[in-house]
């Protein structure tokens, strides 16, 4: 099963709706804010994810794999919140 973390929802909401009514400029301001709250969850979700990938890439580079083996858990922890 794939599933939509609630920010991704509601952007995918709030993107529906812009289309509908011609463009991101015809939100409310309260969806406009809230547009640009999903999108900055976004990123440090995104951002995260990157990180914790490039440092378990390059502990199995390294061959510590303890220290990948805790990376991993960390993205696991990560992913887990996604659904």
């Amino acid at each position: 099963m794939i599933g939509i973390h609630p920010v991704h929802r509601r952007l995918a909401e709030l993107t529906h709706k812009a289309k509908l009514l011609g463009g991101y400029h015809f939100l409310l301001q309260d969806e406009k804010l809230e547009l640009d709250h999903c999108l900055a969850v976004n990123f440090d979700l995104v951002f995260k994810l990157d990180c914790l990938k490039s440092l378990a890439f390059v502990a199995h580079d390294s061959g510590d794999m303890e220290w990948q083996q805790d990376i991993c858990a960390k993205i696991e922890q990560v992913e887990s919140k996604l659904l």
